[in-house]
């Protein structure tokens, strides 16, 4: 029996299964337009009115090279996404993939991480829905941040969409594919009237050049400015990967098609946040730049009233339409988590008339009501988050280049499989690092109440966990040592590592990590296949290789 297959891998960690055989009783109705539908409605949600504007005010013009990086990050990442759901097409894959390559403690590492997503993506969205309709409803903001008044309004709308999602995924994505009809045409022609109506070559240099702020303003932004927030979904196919008819087809199709067109519509609605603006507004340069509903007040003060009143309205819509899909989705990280062992299995359960993960998505409902009563704005929940999906999609990298080292069947990248997956594992320790000492400081504490959980759990178990406490500890390594840098460097750390220096730095640590995550994954592999006296298919796999 192929190991990946196996419903109790890890050698007698029976808290956990990573087999597609558990998602039996999801429905599996989902083809490629859909699975892209919901994937773009899942991608543009409130980043796309919020985080041009973020990125140009940090990093000037050099936004542009921001949403750059971003998105080759994010084309590895959806490389890394396609091959794993190529291979074991599984919903909470996101969660449950790396739990199968690389053993128990990072499996509840991600999952911990992961579900820290779970429960602040829908708040993030709610909260910016609420915090736009505080232009027209009195008393939902004070001082830049929801009352309570707001809070107890997110929170309540909230509650109203995760209650749509219990009607199941074919009643979500019929009714999201309207919702992201609008959601596509509204900023792509946005895009277009803005450049039309006010393209000025001057903000160039009104503003101070390229990068008036110097490349690691705009290497920052990929995390603090929204850029990773913003393409937050963009692996919804994958994940999704249980519920689709064809998942080998409909999988890479819809992720690609997502992928290319989200990276054009925000490439796109950065140039008219950067060459729109009346060159009166940067008399104090881009940091200056003070817009509390951005596009829509470039649209007033280029004439275009009509827009600006669609643009408010599409601002309580887009965000609407991402919760809508993203409650059910995120539903499926936690459902994987529970896989993991990091829940009890009772998270696990499905509505048989539904077919949904009920209890993990009332779950996410309530944590995500503490959230927002907790924090209160869009720009807190967002960058409190943004940090471990970086995180995640590390993990999931070196998942692709184990799987690929240890299993007989051929994945979707075939050959490049590792350079693949090592080039994005690279590349995401470069976005966490590049978030900045003030977020990391934030976050790394935050992971480590994942290892402390499996460091309980392990203990508790005693003899029955036979996979040793070590075991995948290079990602504690890892962490740690990305966070000890970003305090001495040069992203808001305190400058004793200069630039570019630390970033060569941080690549290398990371390139190191990756060697060492994917050789603890090939050995743990072996070691779930079989006994000594079975040449299992992960054996011959990795001795032909």
């Amino acid at each position: 029996m192929d190991p990946a297959q196996s419903t109790s891998d890890a050698g007698g960690d029976d808290a956990a299964t990573v087999s597609a055989a558990d998602d039996g009783r999801l429905k599996r109705a989902l083809g490629t337009p859909s699975l892209a539908m919901l994937t773009f409605s899942s991608v543009i949600g409130s980043g796309w009115l919020l985080s041009p504007y973020t990125v140009a005010k940090a990093a000037g013009p050099a936004a542009l090279l921001t949403w750059v990086i971003g998105g080759a990050a994010t084309l590895l990442v959806c490389l890394v996404f396609i091959d794993l759901a190529f291979r074991n097409p599984m919903s909470g894959g996101n969660v449950r993939w790396p739990r199968m390559a690389a053993g128990p403690l990072v499996g509840t590492a991600v999952s911990w991480a992961v579900l820290l997503q779970a429960v602040f993506a829908g708040p993030s969205e709610s909260t910016a829905v609420a915090q736009y309709l505080g232009r027209w409803l009195p008393g939902l903001i004070t001082q830049e941040a929801l009352s309570w008044r707001g809070r107890l309004f997110a929170a309540a709308l909230l509650l109203l969409f995760c209650s749509a999602s219990f009607f199941g995924v074919v009643f979500i994505t019929r009714l999201n594919n309207v919702v992201t009809a609008v959601k596509l045409v509204v900023p792509a022609a946005t895009v277009i009237l803005l450049l039309s109506s006010g393209f000025d070559t001057g903000n160039y240099t009104v503003g101070g050049g390229f990068a008036p702020y110097g490349v690691s303003a705009a290497l920052t932004a990929v995390v603090g400015g929204g850029v990773v927030y913003a393409f937050t979904g963009i692996n919804g196919a994958a994940v999704m990967s249980g519920e689709a008819r064809d998942p080998r087809k409909s999988v890479p199709r819809a992720t690609l098609i997502v992928l290319a067109g989200s990276l054009l519509l925000y490439l796109g609605l950065q140039a008219a946040m950067i060459y729109s603006p009346p060159s009166g507004l940067l008399n104090s340069g881009w940091h200056g730049l003070n817009l509390t509903s951005p596009l829509a007040q470039l649209a007033g003060l280029l004439g275009l009233g009509w827009l600006s009143t669609v643009l408010i309205a599409d601002a309580v819509f887009s965000p609407s339409g991402s919760m809508l899909m993203g409650t059910s989705i995120k539903a499926r990280y936690t459902y994987g988590a529970a896989q993991n062992g990091l829940l009890p299995r009772l998270f696990t359960r499905v509505n048989r008339r539904w077919g949904v993960p009920w209890i993990a998505l009332s779950f996410n409902a309530l944590v995500g009501v503490v959230v927002i009563l907790g924090f209160g704005s869009w720009e807190s929940i967002v960058s409190s988050i943004s940090f471990f999906y970086g995180l995640s999609y590390a993990v999931v990298s070196v998942a692709a280049t184990v799987l690929h080292r240890t299993e007989t069947g051929r994945g979707w990248l075939g050959r490049w499989s590792i350079p693949v997956g090592a080039a994005s594992f690279v590349l995401s320790g470069l976005i966490l690092y590049w978030s900045g000492w003030p977020k990391v400081r934030i976050a790394v504490p935050l992971l480590l109440i994942g290892f402390v959980i499996y460091s309980v759990r392990h203990f508790v178990r005693g003899a029955r966990e036979t996979v040793p406490l070590r075991q995948g500890s290079w990602l504690l390594g890892w962490v740690l040592l990305v966070g000890a840098l970003s305090a001495f460097g040069s992203f808001q750390g305190t400058g004793a590592i200069a630039a570019p220096y630390d970033t060569v730095v941080a690549g290398v640590l990371s390139a190191v990590a990756w060697w060492a995550a994917h050789r603890s994954g090939v050995r743990y592999r072996l070691g779930s296949a079989g006994g000594s006296t079975v040449d299992s298919p992960a054996r011959q796999a990795v001795r032909a290789g």
